[in-house]
Formats: C-alpha cells, sequence, structure tokens
C-alpha cells in the first residue's frame, strides 16, 4: 500500500508539472520565492507528503484499534495497559519504521541540497535564490529610474513647464499640467513614438532643458518633451513618456542570454510598479510631480481606448483631487464657512491659476 500511494503521487507530480507549469509555481511560491524549484525537489515533496499521509492513516487507524480493545483491558488484558498499546501498536512488519528514516532524509535533503527551504531562508539561500529566479530585476530598476532620472528632473519640472507654457496659443482654451505622467503597458513595450502609438497625441514642443554632471558625464542636459491633445474644445497640454526601465524587461524576454521568460516579464513589471509607486508617494516632490499611468496596451488601438484619453481622465482627476485638498485647506482657515461656496472660489482660482 505505501509504495502504490508513493508510486501514485510520483506520477500525479510528474503529470501537473507538465500540464502546468505556471500553477505549480505559483501555488509552491512565497512572496515571490519559489520554494521548491527544481524537479527533483517536486518529486521528493509529493513523495514526501505520501509517506506523511500513510504515517497519518495508519495511526489514526491504530488509535481506533487501541480504543476498540481498552474496552476488553479487564478480560483480555488482565487490566494491564501496556498489553492494550502493545497489541494494538506492535506489528510484525518493520517497514512502517522503515519509512521514517527515509522522511526524515528526505526532509534534510530538501533543506541542505535543494531548493526548497522548508525553514526559513538565511540571508545567503535567499540572495541565491533571488538571482537564480531573477525576483529583484524590477526592484532594482525602480530605485535605478528613480535616482537616476526622476530624482534629478522632478525639482526644478514646475518652473521649467512654466517657462515653456508662455509661448503657447492664449487664443484657444487650454489647460497646461505641469505634472509628468509615465506611460507603463502592460507588455513592456515601448514604441520609440509616442504618437505612433496614439496619433492624437501631437510634439508641442521640448521643455527648457538644464544640465547636471552625471557619473563622469560633464554637463549632461535634461529635458522633456511636451505633448498636446484635443478633447472637448480644449487644448491638453502635458508632459508624457514611457518609463524607460520596462523596455528593457521586454528586450530581456526576448533575449537568449538573459533567460526572462514573458511570464516573469508580467511579474517583474508589477514589481516595478509597486517598488516605484512607493517611491514616489514616499517623497512630497515627486507625489504631486508625477503619476504613473499603467494600462494594458492590447486593448488599445482600436479607437475605443486612447492613450491620450487615458490621460485626461487622470488629468481630471488631479485636477479634482487639488480642488478638494484646496476646500480642505480653506475650511482649516475659515471656520463655518459654507463647503459649497469655498469649492466654487476654489474652482474659480484654479482654473485662472491654470
Amino acid at each position: 500500500m505505501a509504495l502504490g500511494t508513493i508510486g501514485i503521487l510520483s506520477m500525479f507530480s510528474v503529470t501537473c508539472k507538465s500540464t502546468d507549469n505556471n500553477f505549480w509555481k505559483s501555488t509552491f511560491t512565497s512572496n515571490n520565492v519559489n520554494l521548491f524549484g527544481d524537479e527533483l525537489s517536486y518529486n521528493l515533496i509529493f513523495v514526501t507528503l505520501g509517506i506523511i499521509d500513510i504515517w497519518v492513516g495508519e495511526m489514526i487507524k491504530r488509535v481506533f484499534v487501541f480504543c476498540g480493545e481498552f474496552r476488553f483491558i479487564n478480560s483480555r488484558y488482565d487490566g494491564r495497559i501496556s498489553f492494550v498499546v502493545q497489541q494494538s501498536f506492535c506489528t510484525k512488519s518493520n517497514i512502517p519504521f522503515l519509512t521514517l528514516p527515509i522522511l526524515v532524509a528526505m526532509l534534510t535533503y530538501m533543506n541542505l541540497h535543494g531548493d526548497g527551504m522548508l525553514l526559513d531562508p538565511t540571508k545567503s539561500e535567499m540572495s541565491r535564490v533571488m538571482e537564480e529566479q531573477k525576483l529583484n530585476v524590477g526592484h532594482g530598476l525602480a530605485w535605478s529610474y528613480y535616482f537616476g532620472y526622476l530624482r534629478l528632473i522632478i525639482p526644478g519640472l514646475q518652473s521649467r513647464m512654466d517657462s515653456w507654457k508662455k509661448g503657447i496659443d492664449t487664443t484657444r482654451k487650454s489647460v497646461v499640467v505641469p505634472k509628468l505622467y509615465i506611460l507603463i503597458p502592460k507588455s513592456c513595450y515601448c514604441p520609440p513614438s509616442i504618437t505612433a502609438a496614439d496619433p492624437q497625441l501631437k510634439v508641442a514642443g521640448v521643455t527648457p532643458s538644464f544640465v547636471a554632471n552625471r557619473a563622469g558625464n560633464q554637463r549632461r542636459e535634461y529635458k522633456n518633451t511636451v505633448y498636446c491633445f484635443e478633447a472637448d474644445k480644449t487644448d491638453f497640454y502635458c508632459l508624457v513618456e514611457y518609463a524607460t526601465p520596462i523596455l528593457s524587461l521586454y528586450e530581456m524576454s526576448n533575449s537568449e542570454e538573459a533567460g526572462l521568460s514573458s511570464f516573469d516579464r508580467l511579474q517583474q513589471m508589477r514589481t516595478f510598479v509597486a517598488t516605484l509607486q512607493e517611491i514616489i508617494n514616499s517623497n512630497p516632490e515627486t507625489k504631486d510631480n508625477c503619476s504613473l499611468l499603467v494600462y494594458d496596451d492590447k486593448k488599445f488601438g482600436d479607437g475605443e481606448q486612447s492613450i491620450s484619453m487615458l490621460i485626461k481622465d487622470r488629468i481630471e482627476k488631479d485636477l479634482s483631487d487639488k480642488a478638494l485638498q484646496m476646500v480642505d485647506d480653506f475650511a482649516k482657515v475659515v471656520d463655518g464657512t459654507n463647503t459649497d461656496t469655498i469649492s466654487s472660489k476654489c474652482a474659480n482660482e484654479l482654473t485662472e491659476d491654470i
């Protein structure tokens, strides 16, 4: 019975891995770390579960036998409980007891030699697993993008936009948003031109550049492209660009050397977004001056959805949030003033400011 159960579980494990590998990857995954990494560990865990199942089932059966024999402790065993235990739990075969060292050996192997760590891994083991499974790519890209780019361009972004907007056409109704909107398509593919992805977005100009010495590059210039699109008879001007690190993820998934699957790419993109959003929210300057726009680019391009409409919805949300914040600020200063009146004043001031 034991060998049959182990054999069935082994065949089941091989079948499951061959038919739906991603399912078992997600099943035996904790905090994005694959607990049972290689094929040997997959087989060992199912065999180990089979042995545990046999032991638990056998012990439950023998407990019931003990309870049944205990009723006859006086008539059959002269009131000696040791005889009841011996009769209920002892066996002529040593096979059940031989499975115990096998179980211990399997658990020891998975802890010491495999990627299947049943106990909390050490820092070196965590580092090795994360390196082998490329679990820290998105996290590192997010921090690199922040320190290498966002932290440099965000501080003077509003003043550069103020300088640029002096040259726009004032005869038309327009909204100028001094904010950077970072596009993150789920496929991670970033075309060279945003206008190619959405013809409604047109290049309106380039912000004044600023110069910085960076890692040996003397007088390196940084500037941003301003895009314009029309909606509801209004011209919207804002800064739009793709998050360049995710293009690296796309290229890695198309490279045999990098070994990043499409499934891993999606996971790393989500890690990148979550990490970058946390970084942005923790800094008041970046929190108020840039926004992440994550979207499924496969659904775009059919006319019903577009990048410009996605940006427009976010701009309207940002303006609404700003108006509500001004309402709260006024309410704190002017105690007892009617909220509707304050909201109207804030909306007028916000429109004039834009």
